[in-house]
């Protein structure tokens, strides 16, 4: 009887310390992963302008798209960057959308979106030196033929009259 009352304490001491430790390991592994960690201080989202690229396929011009995007980028990476991160994201847009010949603007489907959204993102990254976009969102996408171009169209008319 009073083996099984020792073994009762032993294993409530053991279960006790075992807490007490696994509680402690945790804690201490939470700040010093917060020291080395930097603060994750939220997102900026950034707009750009309606961006027009020319979609040139075997050395003629089809048409032009027409593309506005928003980017959330790392608030606390553009911060330590200290640059103006826009032309950097037009920059991304434009060789993106213009050497993509995977897409045919004219025929957009939903899988390429997500190819060229990823596309611009990588990008965007590599020519600011990091991680600072998180992603990219399409906010506008035309494509507007050759044929379609106001001054084309202005221009048949003066010829008619």
């Amino acid at each position: 009887m009073l083996r099984l009352a020792l073994i009762g304490v032993w294993v409530a001491i053991v279960t006790a310390g075992s807490a007490f430790l696994s509680f402690e390991f945790v804690s201490s592994r939470d700040v010093s992963s917060s020291d080395q960690e930097t603060e994750d201080r939220g997102v900026e989202e950034l707009k750009t302008e309606m961006t027009s690229v020319p979609m040139v396929r075997g050395g003629e011009i089809l048409g032009y798209v027409i593309i506005q995007l928003s980017f959330a980028a790392d608030r606390a990476r553009l911060e330590e960057l200290n640059l103006e991160p826009v032309p950097y994201l037009v920059d991304a847009i434009f060789r993106a959308v213009y050497s993509f010949p995977e897409v045919d603007f004219r025929r957009v489907r939903a899988k390429e979106l997500d190819l060229l959204t990823e596309s611009i993102t990588k990008l965007a990254n590599e020519r600011m030196g990091g991680a600072v976009v998180r992603t990219a969102l399409i906010q506008q996408l035309n494509f507007v033929r050759k044929e379609d171009i106001r001054t084309n169209w202005i221009g048949k008319q003066g010829d008619g009259q």
